[in-house]
């Protein structure tokens, strides 16, 4: 199943990024579409969807046109970019229909392969703003390889930095008769929001060594059974989240309250309620989210 901000339909050749003539000759084919970003949020029509303009409309407008990044290259063959607009935002303001848009409260409109393009130029966007400086020596960096590489600009160091992404792994925790499972609500969380228990990997950590740590130290459970069952990319700044299943043991719960603000065990009749009823005391995220999947999947135990 494909999740929200997955299944993208473009594609990048082997040796593409590589090579900046190409790449300049990608950009101005007539073909070539551009999805402008402000605030890393992308421009959309007034129908919701993405807003794609030419080249041409692009380097008119746009200070910093002579470096987008390449997405890849759609099924029939046209070259797909985004670029940040920085402070041409009152001249892009005349052209686009509908503004630009927040990736949240759009993703749950678009179809999957959008929300990946928007999730994919969303991250890296914001990568390349971050880190404009060299993180060994100092000195400015400069964006190579379509965007997935920057480097540093000072001969003596020559540092090479590619994208970061931050594994993180959700847990659906269910008691031994699979009739409960697990849901708790952190400290950085909106209230009322509950959801499976998270957390990053950490160095030298296999996906089950991050389990069995997060759920010994958040509600000190021991998980066994552990099953994997769908991740996805999540563009918040740039995470892999990796949702899995686990079983436990005991239920007595011991709450570390320096990592939750609640914790408990809900039946299937108490998260078919809150579904119905999202606006109770208990609130689910939203749908883009793989914890709502991992939730609908245990209700219909798959």
């Amino acid at each position: 199943m494909a999740l929200p901000f997955s299944g993208t339909l473009l594609f990048c050749p082997n040796g593409l990024r590589e090579d900046e003539t190409k790449l300049h000759k990608l950009k101005i084919r007539e073909d070539a579409l551009f999805l402008a970003c402000s605030k890393f949020n992308p421009a959309t029509t007034e129908s919701g969807d993405l807003f794609w303009v030419p080249w041409r409309f692009v380097h008119s407008v746009a200070a910093d046109s002579d470096r987008p990044i390449f997405l890849g290259l759609a099924p029939d063959g046209s070259p797909r970019f985004a670029i940040d607009i920085g402070d041409s935002l009152e001249a892009w303001s005349n052209f686009t229909p509908n503004g630009f848009q927040n990736i949240r409260s759009i993703a749950a409109h678009l179809a999957d392969n959008r929300t990946a393009i928007v999730a994919q130029a969303h991250s890296i966007l914001k990568w390349i703003a971050h880190h404009h400086f060299c993180s060994r020596c100092g000195s400015n960096n400069a964006v190579c390889l379509g965007g997935y590489r920057l480097d540093c600009t000072n001969p003596a160091c020559g540092a090479l930095t590619f994208p970061r992404i931050d594994p993180v792994v959700i847990i659906m925790v269910t008691s031994r008769d699979n009739e409960k499972c697990l849901l708790g609500r952190s400290h950085d969380y909106p209230d009322k929001i509950i959801s499976p228990l998270a957390g990053f990997m950490e160095p030298g950590e296999s996906i089950e060594d991050t389990i069995n740590r997060e759920i010994r130290e958040e509600v000190g459970l021991t998980c066994t059974d552990i099953r994997f069952w769908g991740n996805q990319p999540w563009p918040f700044p740039s995470n892999l989240m990796l949702g899995c299943f686990a079983t436990v043991e005991k239920d007595q719960l011991t709450i570390n309250e320096d990592e939750l603000v609640f914790a408990d065990w809900f039946t299937r009749k108490q998260l078919e309620e809150i579904f119905r009823n999202p606006s109770g005391d208990r609130i689910f995220p939203q749908s883009i989210s793989i914890a709502h999947h991992m939730m609908k999947a245990w209700l219909k135990d798959v």
